[in-house]
């Protein structure tokens, strides 16, 4: 049996796209089952060794800039000429996994399918994190138009795959693309690092509140100034861990904020290196609180990889009140929300959060104590059943059935 990765977000070590690849290729060997990845064009040498990663595509599925009517069709016709070139030396899998698919991925993806015809339609695993714009949550009116371009590529995959297997990270993400996709759509976070149990804290030390990941302008670094200085004039022990990375984001014209940052005294540390997954999970342990002041005119839907992790740890978090991602902190004792989305709320969420911190810290355990980390289960059932996969001259012969043969591409 043969599986493959397909992230064209995939450049470089850390993040969630990296954690997403490797955690997948790790739970697939072990059931016997190797996992290359087609990832960027531009991934660096530790990202092609690390995961078995040929370097790919010339477009991130955060590249689109959405400017005109021809733009998609663009935007498929090199995704797809790339990926006819990697299947083209690999060979067509039995099951190809998506870890953030957009509907450029998507008809790419189908229309390849379309050509390979003389084997058995492999099976899709994918991951819908965005709507059709990666900017604007769906019920943004000007992203509507994208729904037409989302609905066409989805319809194409589901008549060329032999069968898909879908998830959002949100609810709210999910009823969305329920009506637009002509398949069932789960709920799941996706693939990220492993769950596992926090180290216990030693008591007594000044409470640590942290800001990680990398920095796009849709993580709301800017709201930190203003959020920080406000904490530290009315609160005489906290610390902040703040690690932010610009290089090759959105915001690299950001930096000076973080030079600001890094003068705010003894109390505030900040960070810009690439972290590894060890590296990144102690940064987290550290922290007593999480801060993810998501711009809420993205997030509205969407879900967040370091709040899943940070619900797997038991870390309490601050979020936009209308941030999707978040509700079950609410809703369950180890969130605070932000009231507004500016600087001025977000000190205020945190001060309201230290105060009640010992309560918040105790929900956020218990919580992490009932996840349920369902990749394993849902891998194992796709592995499983391709085992009863036809071999690929019967694959041929269905093909060949009246009403069946195959179309030029």
């Amino acid at each position: 049996m043969k599986a493959l990765i397909i992230d064209p977000a995939v450049h470089s070590l850390g993040g969630h796209h990296f954690n997403a690849v490797q955690r997948l290729q790790a739970e697939l060997a072990g059931r016997g089952v190797a996992a290359p990845c087609l990832g960027s064009a531009y991934a660096d040498r530790r990202v092609v060794e690390e995961l078995t990663c040929a370097p790919t595509f010339t477009r991130s599925v955060y590249g689109r800039s959405y400017a005109t009517s021809g733009e998609f069709a663009d935007s498929v016709e090199e995704t797809g000429r790339q990926l006819a070139e990697a299947m083209r030396r690999s060979g067509t899998p039995d099951l190809v996994i998506l870890p953030c698919c957009d509907q450029v991925s998507a008809m790419a993806l189908a229309r390849q399918l379309k050509r390979s015809w003389s084997r058995p339609r492999p099976r899709i695993l994918l991951w819908l994190l965005y709507g059709p714009h990666h900017l604007k949550t769906p019920d943004d009116p000007s992203s509507a138009g994208l729904d037409r371009e989302a609905r066409a590529a989805f319809a194409e995959l589901a008549a060329t795959a032999g069968g898909i297997e879908a998830y959002c990270e949100t609810p709210a993400m999910a009823d969305f693309y329920r009506g637009l996709v002509p398949f069932e759509v789960g709920v799941m976070p996706g693939p990220g690092l492993a769950a596992r149990a926090r180290a216990i804290r030693a008591a007594g030390g000044p409470p640590v509140v942290a800001c990680i990941g990398f920095a796009n302008r849709a993580k709301g670094y800017r709201l930190l100034p203003q959020a920080i200085r406000h904490v530290l004039d009315r609160h005489r022990d906290v610390r902040f861990m703040i690690h932010g990375i610009v290089k090759g984001s959105d915001a690299e014209a950001d930096q000076p904020m973080f030079d600001r940052l890094a003068t705010l005294g003894e109390r505030v540390e900040v960070r810009q290196e690439v972290l590894t997954s060890d590296e990144y999970l102690a940064r987290l342990a550290e922290a007593d609180l999480l801060l993810l002041p998501y711009d809420p005119d993205v997030y509205r839907r969407r879900g967040s990889g370091v709040f899943t992790d940070a619900h797997h740890v038991g870390i309490p978090v601050v979020a936009p009140k209308d941030c999707a991602f978040a509700r079950t902190a609410f809703d369950d004792g180890w969130g605070v929300a932000m009231t507004e989305y500016d600087g001025k709320s977000l000190g205020i969420a945190v001060l309201d959060a230290l105060d009640r911190l010992a309560s918040l810290s105790a929900c956020a355990t218990e919580a992490a104590g009932q996840v349920r980390d369902d990749l394993g289960r849902v891998l194992s059932t796709a592995v499983e059943g391709l085992g009863d996969r036809p071999a690929v001259l019967a694959g041929l012969l269905r093909r060949f059935r009246p009403g069946n043969a195959p179309r030029p591409a």
